[in-house]
């Protein structure tokens, strides 16, 4: 600039001494060579682009009319040049110097100009007219420093414009997504460190990722709001980028530039914009709600809260009424008149892009827009349609929170599945030994973990309900959640199910051999499923039917395209070789995968998914190929199978369950659910009984031998049932002939019940008693009609608790099932001197046996075996196994078999007694019923608890004393004093926890007591300090007194 200047100077000197015209003509143009390139600079120094290529491309042309020594300013300059020689050495000298100076600012300014179109436009601090402005005059830069421009075509010009712009928006988005990106590893880390360690940094951290995530895809929303859409119709279309003032018009400068900056650039082609932006959105779209759903995943994983505030922020920043106004009050054209001008609705709809506002009544722009698909295609592009309105939250967000609300329930459900079997496997690995537990303690562990399940499903639907149900579409985002939460809550049940089921399986093999560990195991799930039952106040909301996918197409009037229960049930039984209600994981996916032909749904997939066998989800869940069955061996995909009732929980997605009864979903899990309470009671009292039976048999088998080795009158002596003075005449004999027939007995001696008969009754009551707690005597639900609403099939239709058995009695039906059972196998088992064998068909062993036995014996025999049978069929008032709903199982058939066993065998053990010595059965009858009403008298205080209560609630003492005693006393004389034995099985008392508020007022009360105590002590010291104060050391022992 100082060469300039002295150029300049030494030109006013010699000027008035040659006025030439030429030297006239060569000064204006060096004063022009010396004025441009400040105002250049200027320009560029306050980024106004447009000015400084007009600057240059004057300074060119100026340049290139004088010399063609310079190509970069011939071509720039549109290619005309001047003489090769220049004639004033001055004018040589000073474009040499200013070209050289200024020969890099076109780069400098096509570069400036490439970060001007590479900012968003729309958010620019002076508004977004400033920014439109700012991008018009990036292009008409980029436009007249092209070197090729003189030599393109106006619609070459304006395609490699618009190709130009559109690049670099995709880059800024490009760069937003790559930052989003890094926004969700950050979520990522901050959601790990917070579960890891839960300190303030963690969650510090993912708040501010969360804050990134929703600044910048708010930044993106601002970028297809204004730089994609609207700024493009009013730069390329309307030619007008400055909105008028308040008076209607815009100021002079103003216009001046708008309409400088215009005539700089071609005339566009709205058909080629139109192709140009729809071809953008349709392929960024899905781009960017394939990155937004995959951050919004991470930040759902921290809390809902907080998606919640960025889904609201982002229907704020898109459909809000706020941005509706913002966008139609630029004061050049409106939102709806840019978008339906440059974006063909086809084109961006053509990868699945939901592009319209839910209408009125619920449905969302998909269905309207198959609704209208038998419009004209002039219609459909051109948007005129009033109905509709493009909505860049249905395009970006809208879908994407929806989609996302079974990937969230999904994970939100796989992770509550994993923490009550984690829990429960926890829980079984440090449970006590059988003897050793506690009832109290397993049901609250068992309690804890159901409750733990309620609060947590709960939870899951109450965040899902704040992230996903708004004001704005209320009904639509409403019906979608529930469908959802339907889906899921039958998923998750039927996995839980699956789990439980399968621990039970693991130990089928080891029970064969009664360990009593794994009985435990049978112990804590059953009192779980027990209490699933009933804990799941959530179900009847999340299960409700109307929510099923079914009903939720046929309120919309959609086909579900699913299949009914028949269908999987006939594909099931099809797989199921061996009939036994189970197949595995492969048959199961074949039998699914059949059912589900001719559908949308993938079957095999579907159960994979579901069990959390696919690649995904077991890495992402169970965090491994092969998981634990809770005794740490590995259980394998091979070895896993399923029931019915589990496929149809699993397979919910495209099942058409009933609204109530036994086949809803309601119904199957509480079915699922007594089976395998069922199952599990079976097992644990055959382990719990196992000690007593085996004490049992192993003195009935004693018992036996005597039987059938001794003499009728040696097991009378044994018995104590010799006659008076029969022993002594025995040995009084001296002659053989003399003797007395010992195998016939002189009458028909009815003894007691043997002991170990009523040990093993005492015995089972005793792990009744030890193996329940108060609690599992209260009722499990309030009322038959709650019952019913969660899906339970009641068979007492009335409203009366008692038809719901409670856990107290489904332990004690269990064992009386068991007891009844093993005894029954036992004695004919003993009797057959088979331990295996217990078919009708070998009765000829018993009888063979029985034929050795004494009259006496066959008696006591008799005796014990009818005590069984009164015991358990006529004493018993209780019943046996029913299941959790009060609905009497298929093993009353089992009762029912032992009962005509021991019939039989009492039948078979009468035609072998001596019927000479019994003259009189039914007297005999008679006596041994009496006897066993005595035992069972002696007993009630024990046998209550498991037979119910008795005839005679009060004890008989004289039929305890027996007749001997009675006809010694007297016939007036009292009944002596019989002390009932106490029982060796009682609850204790167990500490409940108080509430903190309960123990505040107790303080405040022993305070309180204790502050009135201090103040009466003063007050009577007060009143005593006259007549005490003469007293001396006496006084101060009484104070301390």
């Amino acid at each position: 600039q100082d060469v300039a200047d002295d150029f300049v100077t030494e030109e006013k000197k010699s000027g008035s001494d040659s006025d030439t015209e030429a030297d006239q003509v060569d000064n204006a143009a060096r004063r022009s060579l010396a004025s441009l390139p400040r105002r250049i600079h200027r320009c560029l120094d306050r980024s106004d682009v447009h000015g400084a290529a007009t600057g240059l491309i004057e300074l060119f042309h100026l340049i290139a009319s004088r010399t063609n020594a310079y190509p970069l300013a011939t071509a720039l300059s549109g290619g005309s040049a001047g003489s090769s020689e220049l004639k004033n050495p001055l004018l040589e000298s000073q474009m040499k110097m200013i070209y050289l100076h200024v020969q890099t600012l076109p780069d400098r300014t096509v570069r400036l100009s490439r970060r001007l179109l590479h900012r968003a436009a729309g958010s620019h601090p002076s508004g977004s007219a400033a920014g439109a402005a700012m991008t018009a005059s990036a292009l008409s830069a980029l436009d007249l420093l092209d070197p090729n421009r003189s030599q393109m075509s106006e619609d070459q010009r304006a395609v490699r414009l618009l190709d130009l712009y559109y690049e670099s928006k995709a880059r800024l988005i490009r760069g937003l997504l790559e930052r989003l990106g890094r926004t969700e590893d950050g979520a990522g880390g901050g959601e790990g460190g917070a579960v890891a360690a839960g300190t303030s940094g963690a969650s510090t951290a993912a708040a501010t990722s969360d804050e990134a995530a929703d600044d910048i895809l708010g930044r993106i929303v601002h970028i297809l709001q204004y730089d994609i859409l609207l700024h493009p119709y009013q730069i390329f279309v309307l030619k007008r980028f400055r909105p008028p003032t308040e008076d209607g018009a815009a100021s002079r400068e103003e216009q001046q530039e708008e309409q400088a900056v215009m005539l700089t650039m071609p005339q566009f082609d709205p058909a080629a914009l139109r192709t140009k932006a729809s071809n953008f959105l349709a392929s960024h779209l899905p781009l960017i709600r394939n990155k937004a759903k995959a951050v919004l995943m991470n930040i759902a994983g921290t809390t809902a809260a907080r998606l919640g505030n960025i889904r609201q922020s982002l229907y704020d920043k898109t459909d809000g009424a706020e941005c509706r106004r913002a966008l139609d009050g630029n004061g050049l054209c409106g939102w709806d008149e840019a978008v339906n001008c440059i974006v063909d609705f086809r084109t961006v709809s053509s990868h699945g892009t939901q592009l319209f506002s839910p209408e009125k009544g619920g449905n969302d722009g998909t269905v309207a827009a198959s609704r209208r698909s038998a419009r004209p295609r002039e219609d459909l592009s051109s948007g005129a349609s009033p109905d509709r309105r493009f909505s860049l939250w249905s395009a970006l967000f809208s879908a994407t929170f929806s989609s996302l609300v079974h990937s969230i329930l999904t994970s939100s459900f796989h992770s509550v599945h994993t923490r009550v079997i984690g829990t429960l496997r926890s829980s079984l690995a440090a449970a006590p030994p059988l003897r050793s537990i506690m009832p109290h303690e397993a049901h609250r562990n068992a309690l804890r973990i159901a409750t733990d399940l309620d609060l947590a499903l709960i939870k899951v639907s109450d965040d899902a309900h704040e992230l996903l149900v708004h004001a704005e579409e209320r009904e639509e985002s409403e019906r979608r959640l529930r469908q959802s939460l339907y889906v899921q809550t039958c998923e998750i049940m039927g996995r839980l199910l699956n789990e439980l089921r399968r621990m039970l399986d693991a130990n089928k093999d080891k029970m064969a051999d009664v360990d009593e560990e794994e009985a435990t195991t049978e112990l804590i799930v059953g009192r779980l499923c027990h209490l699933l039952k009933f804990r799941l106040s959530c179900l009847p909301t999340l299960l409700d039917s109307s929510s099923s996918p079914a009903a939720m197409a046929a309120a919309v009037g959609q086909k579900s395209g699913m299949i009914s229960l028949a269908e999987l049930r006939s594909s099931f039984e099809i797989a199921d070789d061996d009939e036994d209600g189970l197949i595995s994981v492969e048959e199961a996916e074949e039998a699914v995968e059949s059912a589900f032909s001719g559908t949308v749904f993938k079957g095999a997939e579907m159960v994979k998914d579901t069990l959390l066998l696919s690649a995904s989800t077991r890495h992402s869940v169970l965090g491994g190929e092969n998981k634990d069955n809770g005794n740490g061996e590995a259980v394998s995909e091979s070895s896993r199978n399923v029931t019915l009732s589990e496929l149809v929980l699993l397979s919910a997605r495209g099942l058409r369950h009933d609204k109530s009864g036994a086949e809803s979903a309601l119904g199957t899990i509480q079915r699922s659910l007594d089976e395998t309470i069922a199952i599990c009671f079976a097992k644990w009292s055959r382990v719990i009984l196992h000690p007593t039976l085996k004490e049992f048999r192993t003195i009935f088998e004693r018992r036996m031998v005597t039987s059938t080795t001794a003499c009728d009158m040696e097991w009378r002596r044994l018995n104590g049932l010799l006659c008076e003075g029969e022993e002594e005449n025995y040995r009084k004999t001296k002659y053989k002939e003399d003797l007395p027939d010992i195998n016939r007995p002189p009458t028909a001696a009815v003894g007691n019940v043997s002991a170990h008969m009523t040990a093993y009754l005492l015995g089972v009551a005793a792990a009744l008693n030890s193996n329940i707690c108060p609690s599992d005597s209260l009722p499990p639900v309030a009322s038959t009609d709650l019952a019913l609403h969660m899906g339970m099939a009641v068979t007492d239709g009335k409203n009366r608790t008692n038809s719901i058995p409670n856990m107290m009695q489904i332990i004690r039906g269990a064992l009386l099932e068991e007891a009844v059972t093993s005894v029954t196998s036992s004695v004919i088992s003993i009797l057959k001197d088979d331990e295996t064998s217990t078919d009708d068909n070998d009765d000829d062993e018993a009888k063979s046996r029985l034929s050795k036995c004494s009259t006496s014996a066959l008696l006591q025999l008799q005796l014990d075996i009818t005590f069984i049978s009164h015991s358990f069929f006529e004493r018993n008032h209780n019943g046996f196994t029913v299941s959790s709903s009060g609905v009497a199982l298929t093993n009353e058939d089992r009762s029912q078999q032992c009962l005509n066993h021991l019939e039989r065998l009492a039948g078979d053990i009468s035609s072998y007694v001596d019927h000479d010595v019994v003259s009189d059965p039914s007297a005999v009858k008679d006596s041994m019923r009496e006897k066993h009403l005595q035992s069972l008298r002696s007993c009630d205080l024990f046998l209550s608890a498991l037979f119910g209560e008795g005839e005679v609630a009060s004890l008989n003492m004289s039929a305890l004393a027996g007749p001997s005693s009675s006809s010694s006393l007297g016939g007036d004389a009292p009944p002596p004093l019989v002390n009932p034995l106490p029982s060796s099985r009682r609850f204790n008392l167990l500490p409940v926890q108080a509430e903190r508020s309960l123990d505040e007022l107790r303080l405040r009360s022993k305070y309180g007591k204790e502050k009135e105590d201090a103040a009466e002590a003063e007050a009577a010291a007060a009143n005593a300090s006259a007549v005490t104060s003469g007293f001396g050391f006496f006084s101060s022992m009484l104070k301390k007194k």
